[in-house]
Formats: structure tokens, C-alpha cells, sequence
């Protein structure tokens, strides 16, 4: 664990993103692994974990995240989970993220992709991860800021971008994790909040269906086949509309654009 990041001390990143506990680590396994870790232990709300390199990333379903030291900040949440189930944590988390993303990368315009996936002029540049853990969600947060010497790999190629790559932008990771911290406490307070446990707040959810970036796109869906996307539901839930006009609701599994 490191004493210091980007010039200053931890306590001090701590104390200007009003942080109660901050750890960061040069190199590690999973920031969600660690922060599980310490949900065990009574930790206080909005304890933050951040790596410059994660040896065992993944994302939704095992897959693996591409996470070479350097390239993108990693970084994992705690947030409370008595009042916001899946699947309206990644969606409301993905509006902080693409609030953040729009932040620094001023006059870009940025999507979500159903269920959790932050899209920058098309393409993919955050993933988001939440996992409960008792009473807490831990949310976990990608964000491509460089792409990696040797490019992505063959399977992220031609869908994945960084803000290095699509803005022309280099950033520290510290002013990225400001911009994701700052967005993050202005929706904490969703997530605080038990009237919201049944649906996503009219607010938030008029942003989602102005970001969806599936709506009115063909997709086939892991558990309930093919269709159009047709927006997303009060409470968080991909619509589709299949071939004979009927409309279900998917809550989860994979979409694919076909």
C-alpha cells in the first residue's frame, strides 16, 4: 500500500476528495477483492480503493479487464445496499461515470451501454462492477485513460477507445479520480435514500434514457433472445420489444448488438 500517489500524500487525496478512507496501491489483484476485504471490518461508507495496476481484474461474469500498469484507473467504491438492487447500481454509478468522463473531456459526449458499460463517441472507455458484500455494495470502476503500447487485445480491438485515443487528451490519474469521486458524491445520496429502493429516480432515469446507447438497436439478449431495445425501465431493466410487438423487461445477463 502506498504512503504516496501522484506527488502527495494519500491522507491528503483523502482529504480533498472528502475520502474517509482511501487505499492505494501500486500494483494489486482487485480493488473490488480488497474492498470486499475490508466490508468485513465495519468500514465507514464511500471507503475508496485505488491501483495503478490490477494483476486479477474482471468484470461482469468472470470476464477478465485489461488493466496493464499505466493505462487506466482502477478504482472501487463502498457504497450502501440496503436501497439500490441490481441492476439500478451500475446504471446510476454509469451516470456519475459518464457525468465525470464529459467533465474531462470537455465537448465529447458519452453513453451507457446496458447493463454497465460507459461509451465515449462510440466506443467503450469505463466498465463498472458491482457486488454486494453484506450491507454494502462495492462498486467497481474502469477507466481506459491511455491505451496500452501494444494496443488492446484482439478481443477488445475495433469496440474499445481510451480519452487518450478519442480526445487527444493525457490525464493523470489523480484528475480522473477527482472527477469520478466528485460525481459520485453528488449520486451517494440515491443510494442513501430507502425511497428509492423500488425505481430509479425520475431524474436519473430521464438522463439514462438520454444516454441509452442501445435504444431502438437490434440486440440478442442472454436470457430472453432477440429483439429491439427499447429503452430502459423505472426500475433499471432493459426493454425489449420482440418480433411479435409484445415487451418483456430484462433484469439481467449479456447484450449483444447484433
Amino acid at each position: 500500500m502506498l504512503k504516496e500517489w501522484q506527488g502527495r500524500p494519500v491522507s491528503e487525496w483523502a482529504e480533498i476528495w472528502s475520502v474517509p478512507s482511501l487505499e492505494i496501491y501500486r500494483s494489486i489483484s482487485s480493488t473490488n477483492d480488497r474492498l470486499i476485504d475490508l466490508a468485513k471490518t465495519g468500514p465507514a461508507s464511500f471507503t475508496v480503493v485505488i491501483a495503478d495496476e490490477q494483476t486479477g481484474g474482471r468484470g461482469r461474469t468472470g470476464k477478465k479487464w485489461y488493466s496493464p500498469d499505466g493505462a487506466g484507473l482502477l478504482m472501487s467504491v463502498l457504497l450502501p445496499a440496503s436501497s439500490v438492487p441490481k441492476p439500478f447500481a451500475p446504471l446510476i454509478v454509469g451516470v456519475a461515470v459518464a457525468r465525470a468522463i464529459e467533465v474531462l473531456a470537455d465537448g465529447f459526449s458519452t453513453q451507457i451501454k446496458w447493463p454497465n458499460d460507459v461509451l465515449l463517441e462510440g466506443d467503450k472507455v469505463a466498465g463498472i462492477l458491482c457486488e454486494l458484500a453484506g450491507e454494502w455494495i462495492v462498486t467497481g470502476i474502469g477507466v481506459n485513460i491511455r491505451t496500452p503500447v501494444d494496443g488492446f487485445p484482439p478481443e477488445f480491438a475495433g469496440r474499445t477507445s481510451s480519452l487518450q485515443e478519442t480526445c487527444q487528451l493525457t490525464l493523470a490519474p489523480s484528475y480522473v479520480a477527482e472527477a469520478l469521486i466528485s460525481e459520485l458524491h453528488e449520486i451517494k445520496p440515491v443510494f442513501d435514500d430507502p425511497s428509492y429502493l423500488n425505481q430509479v429516480p425520475p431524474e436519473l432515469h430521464q438522463e439514462l434514457s438520454s444516454r441509452d446507447a442501445l435504444l431502438g438497436s437490434e440486440v440478442t439478449t442472454e436470457h430472453e433472445g432477440d429483439g429491439v431495445a427499447r429503452g430502459i425501465d423505472e426500475k433499471g431493466a432493459l426493454i425489449l420489444e420482440r418480433e411479435d410487438s409484445s415487451r418483456v423487461p430484462v433484469s439481467s445477463g449479456s447484450v449483444i448488438l447484433i
